[in-house]
């Protein structure tokens, strides 16, 4: 076989191993998405908490995101309605079950802005880095943050330019959760950063 072939057939490959992985919008439907499992921040932090590549999971530990589960009671803590949102995964494959039986998973973790990291934690340091299942964007946050919440507040955010009250203003909100200290050590802003 010719050098040229075997160049062509390697580059056809590994586009047929690297397209089914391209990074999906919040809200964009893919059956191959849907079948993707959740792994939970533990996963996250082997590569995401190292100096090196940015402390972005003791970042997380700060925020309320983090202690979700914390704020709920002993029976919403088996609700499925309070679930959904102060999980990660509940009743997605590989998400929260119960805190019996997945409590590594209770709390809103790196997946559920970032989307199921089964396939991403195949990734190689310094080698090729397979993307997120999705960016977080306005949708993946008022999946939540939305009046069905029960702590909903009109008047919880206030737009800085504009003086105006809302129960959620994703490019304020988005602001206290995206890593921008963490980014900001490493030379980088985040790319919320700019939104108006």
């Amino acid at each position: 076989m010719k050098k040229s072939s075997i160049v062509g057939l390697l580059i056809g490959l590994t586009a047929l191993l690297v397209i089914p992985f391209h990074v999906l919008k919040a809200g964009e439907e893919s059956k191959d998405v849907e079948k993707i499992e959740f792994v939970g921040a533990n996963k996250c932090k082997m590569c995401h908490n190292l100096k090196k590549f940015g402390m972005f999971h003791d970042d997380w530990m700060q925020t309320k995101h983090a202690k979700a589960m914390d704020v709920l009671n002993e029976d919403e803590k088996k609700n499925p309605e309070c679930l959904k949102c102060h999980t990660t995964g509940y009743g997605k494959p590989g998400g929260f079950v119960s805190l019996e039986k997945t409590p590594a998973l209770a709390g809103v973790q790196c997946e559920m802005c970032h989307g199921p990291g089964q396939e991403h934690i195949k990734s190689k340091r310094g080698g090729t880095v397979i993307p997120h299942a999705w960016e977080p964007e306005e949708e993946t946050c008022v999946k939540c943050h939305n009046k069905e919440n029960p702590n909903w507040k009109e008047d919880r955010y206030t737009d800085p330019e504009t003086g105006t009250k809302a129960g959620f203003i994703y490019k304020v909100a988005v602001k206290e959760i995206n890593h921008a200290k963490v980014l900001e050590q490493l030379g980088k802003k985040p790319k919320t950063a700019d939104l108006k």
